[in-house]
């Protein structure tokens, strides 16, 4: 029942093509009545010989007896028509970790700017989801620390607390935390957001101001979507949000590329250290950007996670298509990028790169979504910059290699 098998079939049963005669009708139906007697084969008595498809030169279609017929195409397609709806589960599994945190806003007021988040608990949530297995929720041992505090903690945390690991606090099904009364908030409940001084607040901005406003916050978002932004201010549309984000999405090849600066970016509570890796953090961001906008591709995230500082690029997004553009301007943008950070500030790097068809469009929810490129060729590259198969070099699939062979490989 797979796309490929019924590919395959159709590519290989239907290559004659019918003549156009007065006795065709008369031979293609003789044709389809010995087509359909032999798709009888598995109720033919012992003994039976099957009738196996020449491999000389094609047959008239008024001679050849295997040609498919009608019928049999539509037994073929029935299963992906009328399949039954299947109930589906969705696999998650959580890490819960607390400490003392930094916000950081990194980039420039030109290209794109980003927000990251810095601080131990980054590392507690990387340690925490890594126990955990699919339907499960894990805490270090300092959240679990204040979790014992609001109530109560089942199996043995301060075993656990004690070597450093992880505890299990729920699974699917089942709750292994019970808090107190007082800290038991019901589902639903947040912050309250004070829409209305908000909105006061923003009456009292003119014409100008709101500009300036609006082109600060477009640079934390990517350029493809704030290209349809203004696209669809500038004309008058009557599509609701939903609609216009469906009809942005698409399959296109793309090139991804995953570059992990080697450095140390943990907080050390001396302000003038953490100054220091602040200050760092941005050159890296403005040093990447400004390389990535000459060569006319995207920026597609940088952030700081359980794999460390990662910057994510792309080339095949529009915008940022062109001839011949992984041998032309991929593959040495990656290759300027990695060795720009190495002499300027001194900060070896792992790279990842692959080629591939992938999504591109938002996703998430009405109030909170994104720009992502999603697919298992993103998955891939991730990997290849990972520290456990790559050692500060550079990393591609077999795609990129074949592309830029005559080049670089």
């Amino acid at each position: 029942n797979s796309g490929i098998s019924r590919q395959s079939f159709r590519s290989s049963h239907t290559a004659p093509s019918l003549r156009s005669s007065a006795g065709a009708l008369d031979d293609l139906r003789s044709t389809l009545a010995r087509s359909d007697s032999d798709s009888q084969v598995s109720h033919s008595p012992p003994g039976h010989k099957e009738r196996r498809r020449p491999s000389g030169p094609e047959r008239s279609p008024s001679v050849d007896t295997k040609r498919p017929s009608f019928k049999r195409r539509v037994s073929i397609e029935a299963p992906f028509t009328k399949r039954p709806s299947v109930e589906s589960t969705l696999n998650v599994k959580c890490g819960v970790g607390v400490g003392h945190m930094a916000g950081v806003h990194v980039g420039d007021s030109i290209s794109r700017r980003e927000f990251l988040m810095l601080g131990d608990p980054i590392e507690q949530v990387a340690l925490a989801e890594a126990a955990a297995s699919h339907g499960e929720v894990f805490a270090s041992p300092d959240a679990i620390s204040y979790l014992a505090k609001m109530g109560t903690v089942l199996g043995d945390w301060e075993a656990d607390a004690k070597y450093g690991r992880p505890t299990l606090i729920a699974v699917r099904g089942e709750k292994r935390f019970n808090p107190r009364e007082e800290y038991n908030l019901r589902r639903g409940v947040g912050l309250p957001f004070e829409c209305a001084k908000l909105q006061q607040h923003m009456d009292d901005f003119d014409f100008s101001e709101l500009n300036w406003l609006k082109r600060m916050i477009s640079l934390y978002v990517h350029p493809v979507a704030v290209d349809e932004e203004h696209e669809s201010s500038s004309n008058v549309k009557h599509e609701t949000d939903y609609e216009r984000n469906a009809a942005a999405a698409e399959l296109r090849n793309v090139y991804t590329c995953f570059i992990s600066p080697k450095m140390d970016y943990c907080l050390t509570g001396n302000e003038e250290k953490d100054q220091k890796l602040f200050h760092r953090l941005n050159d890296i961001m403005t040093i990447t950007t400004g390389l990535i906008d000459r060569a006319e591709g995207h920026l597609r995230q940088f952030i700081v996670d359980d794999k460390g500082i990662v910057l994510i690029f792309t080339f095949g997004l529009r915008g940022s298509t062109f001839p011949n553009m992984i041998a032309q301007r991929a593959i040495p943008l990656t290759f300027t990028i990695c060795q720009s950070l190495q002499d300027e500030l001194g900060i070896k790097v792992a790279a990842g790169a692959t080629f591939e068809r992938a999504y591109c469009g938002v996703v998430g929810g009405i109030n909170r979504h994104e720009f992502a490129v999603l697919g298992p060729a993103v998955n891939l590259a991730a990997r290849l910059m990972s520290p456990k198969h790559n050692s500060n070099v550079i990393l591609v699939d077999k795609n990129v290699r074949l592309l830029t062979s005559q080049i670089f490989f």
